[in-house]
């Protein structure tokens, strides 16, 4: 960046160190005194010096703004009758406003975002504030709409998400939406307090959505209101990857793009009515607000109808515009009234790619031009390549996703997508008058969508189109975008292309080293936090990786093996697994495997022999999947590298109940013994006492997440263990672990590790000291191998 371009765009230097001021607040804690102390004086000592030293001067007041970026950021205390100051989990009576519509996720399911009025503390009602989100089971009465006031007996408490490494933080997502509790309730529990109605910009969103799902066919209903309206929520989860693997899902995202389109329409249409310039700008700016409002306030919304603003006001005002000041002054607008905004996702991607388009589309145009490209060919490329490259380190960083297609799937699929968008526009604008012109433009239309449905398709099943990565380092992130600064002005600058060439080679270093640091020496084993079900890695020092289960998944519940496991396995990074175990069929330990086995090479498929029962999409993936299966049977030893594996049940003998004939693994590698009991129950455990296999072991999961009915005392007599891990969710209706089953484990002196509490447990041992660390209490616990006796399998 020359001092040129940031004459032209004053503003990038504050924007940026807002942002910086706003990342620091993460971590820097001062009080709000302090901070407000240290900004004046800073901008006193800017104005005093700025006639003898105007670069200092800069850099004092740009100081100055991360102080005030630290401040905007720093958590509102909260007033004193909001919700969460009446410390209560557990039932609780709310009375609210929806904020929103609510999104229905599963058929029986839907999601509220309730602004708390009142709380009822049994008798009395008390004045409440605050934001509660709620899941909603069962199907209501009358549909529910934003701005209605309901009454509901809900169970509330603070957010808890799966605690695992390189996870998502959703509680952390929730604070900065202002959600400090989250609860269920039935929907008998719910009862209207006033009638459903709609202000008109959700009652335009909802006749629009309407219209489009009654005149076109499912699949592409769902796809124009994305396009639209980026209302995605009906779309195909086929359709969804599809446009994901394709590297063109950003056209569901209402952005720049749409705004574009929507303005580049109003302006058209009314310069051909020989409206004046200035007019036709203010019309567009009322009709850019009123898009902003129908749709909502994701942050690419925001961002672009704001540069379309200034852009406008550029217009009305006959002045210059320029593209990377108006990008500067959005970042700095939405983040002073939304700072956590810069932590999500869709606000990263959102102004990451547009700074790439304006910032490398001049130099990568020329470039291609040069190379005897034609100039609209150029131009497109120029984009496409652009955007990605910004984006590159974000989609990796937070989806573990790079599209090999993208640039060259989005010449085909944006002026295609803009071409239905703008039909689209028009259908529902028609479809506001008499006769059979909207019926016919939806016809016209359904056509578009079925090709610009064909292309994507047709680019997802490329093989490669999309590589799954791990989250890159962040210094690999920095000298990426170090790279993509200093690219446009590297002709005829050597040194600038020694340095262009050291950032990239550190890029590539960096992201290498996650492949290289992969340990050789050492048996680590991950005891996911997945919420109330198992999933169990093993990765063994010379080399196999076994998965032990999968978590819950499958329809009406969040499916962890996509939002959990996959996101796990791929920051590791692991992209073959040699063996997936499957303990019983019970859907909180298979529900998750469906989405492992569509997302990851796969050796074998271990099982016990059990007919399935359920986990239909499981079944289904292994076919498709094509893995070898294996029934595994008592009295089985399998070597794994140097490990040995002694399959411990079931045996072969009358039918048992599912969680009785679960598969019993135990694993011995250099003293060091794991017991895997799958969900045995007290029936289980005394025919494996009976049958008299290995039980002496160092670390034990606990069976069926630590029931009143498993772990009994002769079981625990005859395996002794010394660590003890029970995977089992937070707030479970079943109430596992119970307090009769933690009282045997510490009566036979384990140490108890919980993922309900201490979020995945990693057990790393090199055979001489095994090290257990708590993930979500960041501690570790120490304990050597010659204290133990017993461990090791007969050989």
């Amino acid at each position: 960046m020359t001092d040129r371009s940031l004459a032209a765009a004053p503003l990038l230097p504050p924007a940026a160190a807002f942002a910086i001021g706003i990342a620091a607040a993460s971590w820097l804690t001062l009080p709000s005194w302090v901070l407000l102390t240290v900004g004046t004086v800073l901008l006193l000592a800017a104005a005093a010096i700025a006639g003898r030293g105007p670069r200092l001067s800069l850099a004092l007041v740009l100081v100055a703004v991360v102080t005030l970026g630290v401040l905007r950021a720093a958590p509102p205390a909260l007033p004193d009758d909001h919700v969460a100051r009446l410390g209560r989990e557990g039932a609780l009576t709310l009375e609210g406003r929806l904020a929103q519509e609510p999104v229905r996720w599963a058929p029986d399911r839907m999601r509220l975002l309730l602004d708390v009025e009142a709380a009822h503390l049994g008798p009395e009602r008390l004045p409440a504030t605050g934001r509660v989100q709620l899941t909603i089971y069962g199907e209501l009465a009358s549909p529910l709409g934003e701005g209605q006031r309901v009454r509901v007996d809900a169970r509330v408490h603070p957010p808890i998400g799966y605690r695992n490494p390189g996870s998502f933080d959703y509680p952390a997502h929730l604070r900065r939406e202002g959600i400090l509790l989250v609860g269920h309730a039935r929907a008998e529990r719910l009862t209207a307090l006033t009638p459903d109605a709609p202000p008109w910009r959700v009652a335009m969103k909802r006749w629009a959505v309407d219209v489009i799902a009654t005149r076109l066919p499912e699949t592409s209903a769902a796809l124009l209101a994305g396009l639209l309206l980026g209302e995605r929520s009906t779309l195909p989860p086929t359709s969804d990857e599809a446009f994901r693997r394709a590297g063109v899902y950003h056209i569901l995202a209402v952005s720049g793009f749409n705004v574009a389109l929507l303005a580049g329409a109003v302006f058209g249409g009314l310069a051909l009515c020989g409206i004046p310039r200035r007019a036709v700008a203010v019309i567009a700016a009322v009709v850019l607000i009123g898009f902003a409002l129908v749709v909502g306030g994701q942050p690419s919304v925001l961002r672009a109808t704001v540069m379309g603003l200034l852009l406008l006001a550029a217009l009305l005002l006959e002045r210059q515009s320029q593209l990377p000041n108006a990008l500067a002054l959005a970042t700095l607008l939405l983040l002073l009234w939304r700072p956590g905004d810069l932590w999500e996702p869709g606000f990263q991607l959102s102004f990451a790619a547009t700074a790439g388009i304006v910032y490398l589309t001049p130099w990568l145009t020329e470039r291609l031009t040069v190379r005897g490209w034609p100039p609209w060919l150029a131009g497109a490329a120029a984009v496409s390549l652009g955007a990605q490259a910004a984006v590159t380190p974000l989609m990796a960083a937070h989806f573990n996703q790079l599209s090999l297609i993208g640039v060259v799937a989005n010449l085909a699929v944006v002026p295609l997508a803009a071409v239905a968008t703008t039909l689209g526009m028009a259908a529902l604008m028609v479809e506001l008058l008499p006769g059979p012109g909207g019926p016919l433009l939806f016809d016209c239309l359904w056509l578009v969508l079925l090709i610009l449905r064909a292309l994507v398709a047709l680019a997802a099943a490329l093989p490669g189109a999309m590589v799954h990565l791990p989250a890159p380092m962040l210094a690999a992130s920095l000298a990426w975008y170090a790279a993509l600064l200093l690219a446009p002005g590297v002709a005829g600058s050597r040194r600038r292309r020694a340095l262009l060439g050291l950032l990239l080679l550190t890029v590539a270093a960096l992201s290498a080293w996650p492949w290289l640091a992969l340990t050789d020496r050492t048996l680590r084993v991950t005891f996911l936090d997945v919420g109330q079900g198992d999933a169990i890695l093993i990765e063994l020092p010379d080399g196999p990786r076994v998965l032990v289960d999968g978590g819950p998944g499958g329809a009406r519940r969040l499916d962890v093996g996509e939002r959990v496991l996959a996101p796990f396995l791929w920051n590791r990074p692991i992209g073959h697994l040699d063996v997936v175990a499957l303990s019983h069929w019970d859907v909180d330990h298979s529900g998750g495997l469906a989405a492992v086995l569509s997302r990851f090479r796969v050796g074998e498929f271990w099982e016990s022999g059990r007919a399935p029962v359920g986990a239909l999409d499981t079944v289904a993936a292994l076919a498709r999947a094509r893995v070898p299966r294996r029934a595994l049977t008592a009295g089985q030893r399998i070597w794994l590298g140097h490990a040995l594996l002694t399959v411990l049940g079931p045996a072969p003998g009358p039918p048992l109940a599912a969680n009785d004939e679960s598969l019993v693994l135990r694993l011995d590698w250099r003293g060091v013994s794991l017991l895997l009991p799958g969900d045995l129950g007290a029936r289980g455990e005394a025919l494996l006492l009976e049958r008299g296999g290995p039980l002496p072991t160092l670390v034990l999961k606990v069976a069926h997440h630590g029931s009143r009915s498993s772990t009994g005392a002769p079981f625990l007599e005859a395996a002794r263990p010394r660590i003890a891990v029970i995977s089992v969710g937070a707030r479970n209706p079943f109430r596992h672990p119970s307090p009769e089953a933690i009282a045997r484990l510490e009566a036979a002196g384990a140490r108890v590790y919980r993922t309900d509490r201490d979020g995945a447990v990693i057990l790393e041992t090199d055979g001489t000291v095994v090290r257990v660390t708590a993930w979500a209490r960041r501690t570790t616990d120490t304990f050597r191998l010659e204290d133990h006796e017993n461990t090791a399998a007969p050989g």
